[in-house]
């Protein structure tokens, strides 16, 4: 049964995900090291070894990247569109939760699990160019003047613009410097697991009705979006797959980080951080159920 086959894929991941969140009740540690860990090693390392796995062709990595861009551009216009409506504009901070989803720590594993290696580094183009915006649009939404500089600070983009040139390049690394990053990169999945569970152990649940709204824009504005870009420019196979799921995902943890740096709604961004990611305990099976 559908039901059934999706239930087997979600279950490992979210199973780990409730691991951390238990630890977080009995172990108080400190989860900025562990971000370091997975933004300077770990990520670069997975981009570059996913990327070596599946030979690209520029319009896989035009057509993924391009959708992204669009689901995020898409929400945030949603965004606008309510806080105009409740007449809230000042809640910056909203803009994050529902733009910006967690295409890593959920997406990584769930498009292994349904669709093998080939969904993995569909999944990691498509978290390349969300953690371009979160890093560059999203830092500016949550900053202002400077925002766009962030991005050049972290490796990931260094790491995506190695592994694409030398995977459209034809060019094949020693075996034992790929076994290298495949091995730090297979670090990635859990750690990001863990740590997602870790830190809604002390997410609260702020602005009830506009965290609810951020909710369902994050989730079901990003699928609607995304299913349109898919219908309007043909995009199909695990690329369509891919995309839909990767949009349906929660917002990203890094949502709470950004607006806590930089002192922007934080609270709000906690509580639909925590809330959606709940929701997706019974959304992220029926959009599987939907896209398999």
């Amino acid at each position: 049964m559908a039901i059934l086959k999706a239930l087997e894929i979600v279950f490992p991941v979210f199973c780990i995900i409730g691991i951390g969140y238990l630890f977080a009740a009995f172990r108080k540690i400190s989860l900025e090291p562990i971000i370091e860990v997975l933004l300077y090693l770990t990520i670069p390392a997975l981009v570059i070894s996913s990327l070596s796995k599946k030979q690209l062709v520029l319009d896989d990595l035009a057509v993924v990247s391009l959708s992204a861009i669009i689901v995020i551009l898409g929400t945030g216009l949603l965004a606008f569109i309510y806080l105009t409506l409740v007449k809230k504009r000042d809640l910056r901070g909203f803009y994050l939760p529902v733009m910006f989803m967690n295409s890593g720590n959920m997406s990584f594993p769930l498009a292994l699990l349904a669709f093998g290696p080939e969904g993995l580094t569909v999944a990691v183009l498509y978290y390349i160019a969300v953690s371009l915006m979160v890093y560059s649009l999203g830092i500016y939404i949550a900053k202002g003047k400077g925002g766009f500089v962030e991005m050049f600070k972290l490796p990931l983009i260094y790491a995506a613009g190695i592994g694409i040139s030398l995977n459209l390049g034809g060019i094949r690394l020693p075996e034992p410097l790929i076994t290298t990053f495949d091995m730090l990169g297979a670090a990635t999945i859990p750690i990001m697991q863990v740590s997602l569970g870790y830190g809604l152990y002390s997410a609260r649940l702020a602005y009830p009705g506009v965290s609810i709204a951020g909710t369902v824009l994050r989730i079901g504005g990003g699928v609607a979006i995304a299913w349109a870009v898919v219908t309007l420019f043909g995009i199909e196979g695990i690329n369509q797959k891919v995309i839909l799921l990767s949009s349906g995902m929660p917002a990203a943890v890094i949502n709470f980080v950004v607006s806590r740096k930089y002192k922007v709604d934080s609270d709000l961004v906690a509580s639909t951080v925590a809330l959606s990611t709940l929701a997706s305990v019974v959304t992220t099976p029926l959009i599987l159920m939907w896209i398999m």
